[in-house]
């Protein structure tokens, strides 16, 4: 079974952690599992437009990608159910990731330093998500996620 990661105490998977050549979408299945769990915290899940682009490319919405995590045991498992619904999902998706690496520079950046994953900025030593706390308590409230079906 994979890890269900409490993100109310530490971050997802780094954006840049890969899956059979598809970035963020690790960082997806996390938030996914975490959004089941009720322990999503402040990140976002069914509002980000990081996440919309992925799961577009992949051809899938926001419960059902939901769903297919919640079945399955792992990653792996996340991607044969990805492949299974839809064969050219995944080279879409690689597609999409050189696009996020190349130009989105400043954001992952930023979201890096937030996540703490960049120690050489002065606020990514402390737990929390400085830059985006307020902000994604606003944007739930504007806008509210996909409503999951906790985890049986």
């Amino acid at each position: 079974m994979s890890e269900n990661r409490d993100l109310r105490v530490g971050p997802p998977r780094r954006w840049s952690v890969e899956l059979d050549g598809v970035a963020w979408l690790p960082r997806l299945i996390d938030k996914a599992r975490a959004a089941s769990a009720g322990t999503l915290g402040g990140y976002l899940y069914g509002q980000s437009p990081t996440d919309s682009g992925l799961l577009k490319t992949l051809g899938i919405g926001y419960r059902s990608f939901a769903e297919l995590v919640a079945q399955a045991p792992d990653d792996a498992g996340v991607l044969a159910a990805l492949t299974a619904r839809d064969p050219e999902a995944i080279a879409r998706a690689v597609v999409w990731t050189a696009d996020l690496r190349r130009n989105h520079k400043a954001f992952l950046w930023a979201m890096d330093a937030d996540d703490g994953y960049n120690p050489a900025v002065a606020w990514a030593k402390r737990p929390v998500n400085v830059l985006t706390n307020a902000f994604t308590a606003l944007v739930k409230r504007v806008i509210p996620g996909p409503v999951i079906p906790p985890k049986p």
